[in-house]
């Protein structure tokens, strides 16, 4: 049985203000993201609440409601609230996790409508509370991916901890139109490639049409990489580069290796990495928005995952001078149409139909550091965004140990990934007398 309650939490102080949206806040328009943080031990609601009001006052964009003017997002910071849920479940900690993959996610995460958050002017961040009756917690987090992303939410989540545990916190950067903040502090490159593609409506409708078929015909998959493992494998990629490549660099090659050579679709294999601007482009971490773009990469069909390592470490290197995007996109969207258009525009990093994989890397937020008390997280998950196929993350793995690589693969090619021998190519780093996690163990869906 389970019992809930539903309401608003506001900040205790309020200066409204109106913050125009980039190009690529708009771009991700209908979009969501959703996090879980899992607890051993069970945090008062008040206590949370108390703090998450004060909070706000500092990150009032979370508090806010999106609204369009002359076709353009804006962020009206006016205090609407977080819609704030608690739930009481019967259920274990560990059963959940277990039955993780096919729960319902209302038990653990209250999902945002981003269409009828726009039209209605409706809450953009949920927050769900729900309490186990083993004496854990989850603490689930949606929000609107227009206002902010996962860098944005690690700096209020920080800053949230830290309150509840008396210290100190870092206050955010709020600019009141972000494209501009961009142009006036970074210097212009000379990267012409932008960073969407135009699409008339008939290509638009095919593309939407591709990527529901696949929402029902894909399978998520999630890999378990121990510290070891990773380690084994920078230290072969190193012995054939010479080169001292980063754990991302490596595992990204590897994966993408094993997908490729699998899936006999094209003759060609396209990859996207995430890069966040800010690390590369030296404009302040705690600046509140969307400031990521690609790196996106075409390779014959056969990888060489030595000579992609080596590749992707020097474009994150060379990232604002040879790849950084803004400047190109920009262009071309107001080229084709501006704003106005948006809708017609799509991320060359999502194209399904080109089976483009798409790579997101969490591992560096700190998730484990979001601390309430004495209640440390033992798990962290991405949950309920994944519909699209060729979409994927690399997580921290149980108690900040570890990587988990979850990917969304079309049925076909997922279940030939997770064939005995392929699972053996894919943990081929792995000792095989290695001990590992005890929920790591216990997981079916955790390979």
């Amino acid at each position: 049985m389970m019992k809930s309650e539903t309401f608003l939490v506001q900040g205790n102080n309020h200066n409204r203000q109106l913050i125009t949206c980039s190009f690529t806040d708009n771009l991700i328009r209908n979009i969501y993201v959703s996090v879980i943080f899992f607890y051993r031990t069970s945090v008062d609601c008040d206590l949370l609440t108390d703090s998450l009001k004060q909070v706000l006052s500092d990150f009032p964009i979370f508090a806010g409601v999106l609204i369009n003017i002359n076709n353009n997002l804006c962020i009206d910071c006016n205090n609407k609230g977080v819609l704030f849920s608690t739930r009481k479940d019967d259920c274990t900690l560990d059963r959940v996790i277990k039955e993780l993959p096919k729960i319902n996610k209302k038990r653990v995460i209250n999902i945002i409508d981003t269409k009828k958050a726009i039209l209605t002017q409706s809450p953009i961040m949920t927050i769900q509370l729900t309490y186990f009756a083993c004496g854990g917690m989850t603490l689930g987090v949606c929000w609107h991916h227009s206002i902010a992303d996962m860098q944005s939410l690690m700096c209020f989540m920080k800053a949230w901890s830290n309150k509840v545990n008396n210290k100190e916190y870092v206050l955010p950067l709020i600019v009141k139109d972000r494209d501009k903040y961009f142009e006036d502090n970074v210097e212009k490159n000379n990267n012409s490639i932008p960073g969407v593609r135009y699409f008339n409506r008939m290509e638009l409708l095919k593309t939407i049409f591709y990527i529901l078929l696949g929402a029902w015909t894909r399978i998520n998959l999630n890999f378990y990489f121990s510290e070891n493992e990773l380690k084994n494998m920078k230290h072969e990629f190193l012995e054939n580069t010479n080169q001292r490549l980063s754990t991302n660099d490596v595992l990204c090659a590897y994966i993408f290796k094993i997908i490729s050579e699998l899936d006999a679709y094209n003759e060609k294999s396209y990859l996207s990495i995430v890069v966040d601007y800010r690390a590369r482009t030296k404009i302040p971490s705690n600046i509140l928005g969307n400031f990521v773009s690609t790196l996106n990469t075409i390779t014959n069909h056969k990888v060489d995952p030595f000579k992609l390592a080596q590749k992707l470490r020097e474009s994150v290197d060379n990232f604002q001078n040879l790849h950084m995007d803004f400047f190109s996109t920009k262009e071309y969207i107001e080229r084709n149409g501006g704003i106005e258009k948006i809708a017609q525009f799509v991320p060359i990093s999502i194209d399904p139909m080109k089976r483009n994989l798409l790579i997101s890397n969490w591992t560096n937020f700190g998730v484990y550091d979001i601390s309430f008390e004495q209640s440390e997280p033992f798990f962290f998950i991405s949950f309920g965004d994944d519909n699209i196929p060729w979409l994927s993350k690399i997580i921290k793995g149980f108690s900040n140990d570890g990587f988990i690589y979850s990917v969304s693969l079309p049925a076909k090619l997922a279940k030939k990934l997770i064939e005995e021998d392929n699972l053996r190519k894919i943990h081929k780093y792995r000792n095989q007398q290695e001990i590992m996690p005890e929920l790591v163990e216990k997981l079916e869906w955790l390979l």
